[in-house]
């Protein structure tokens, strides 16, 4: 049995669990340290590592760079992995890399933002990848400032995503993750399909929580959410206890 049929198997509707980015073992290795449940190697990198302003100009080569590194700092925790943009808009196209991520990373799932691609999602799953289907906000098709908002508060956008959700869970998707969805709609839909639910800025009622690391720490470059803006005061302190003992 794999690591993520374990952890499915053992997931129970209402027990909370986490899920953490990571991009380097170091960093892996503590969160695992902490019962994180999964690490995810998100293409956020390419806003907090790499300093750009968006996702876009990530490569499945430095998605699988990052992933190998992330892998060696974990054993327990299950390793979930972006694919970037552009690599998944063909069927023969997502097969691949999903293919080449899962053998050259060893990750537990893939995660792809769901619009209009539905059918590739379904492609993939009877080819046996494992995918977390991200809904909601989906930062990979952001072309402007106006994209960054709470998804789901109209009634027909309402209804569009509850729609997918279902649909994804009846073809077997492993996870769903929200971002930035209406809080009463997030909670819906965890309520009305039976696979996991994580959510990012998506109210408390998912069945796990998603936060960038970087975010949590309060030191992103960009910070993609305001999950803690008081925490990397802990870190200026220990920085600057180190500078003023060295100077």
């Amino acid at each position: 049995m794999s690591k993520l049929d374990k952890f499915l198997k053992h997931y129970q509707k209402g027990k909370k669990f986490s899920c953490v980015t990571a991009y380097d073992a170091s960093m892996s290795k503590f969160l695992e340290s902490q019962d994180i449940n999964i690490v995810l190697v998100g293409d956020s990198l390419g806003q907090v590592i790499k300093g750009d302003k968006t996702t876009h100009n990530v490569s499945i080569n430095e998605i699988i760079y990052h992933s190998n590194c992330v892998m060696s700092g974990i054993n327990k925790s299950l390793l979930m992995v972006d694919l970037p943009k552009n690599t998944y808009d063909t069927k023969k196209q997502a097969l691949y890399h999903s293919k080449r991520v899962l053998s050259e990373t060893h990750a537990d799932i893939i995660k792809l933002e769901v619009k209009n691609n539905i059918d590739i999602i379904e492609y993939l799953i009877k080819k046996n990848i494992p995918i977390c289907a991200h809904l909601g906000l989906l930062p990979q098709s952001i072309k402007s400032k106006s994209g960054f908002r709470k998804y789901g508060k109209t009634l027909k956008e309402a209804n569009s995503i509850i729609k997918n959700a279902i649909s994804l869970n009846t073809l077997g998707v492993k996870m769903i993750l929200l971002e930035c969805v209406d809080i009463k709609l997030s909670r819906k839909i965890t309520n009305n399909i039976s696979c996991p639910v994580i959510g990012i800025g998506s109210g408390p009622y998912v069945d796990g929580q998603v936060a960038v690391i970087y975010d949590l720490l309060g030191i992103s470059f960009n910070i993609i959410s305001s999950l803690s803006k008081d925490n990397s005061k802990h870190i200026e302190k220990i920085i600057k206890e180190f500078s003023k003992n060295n100077k």
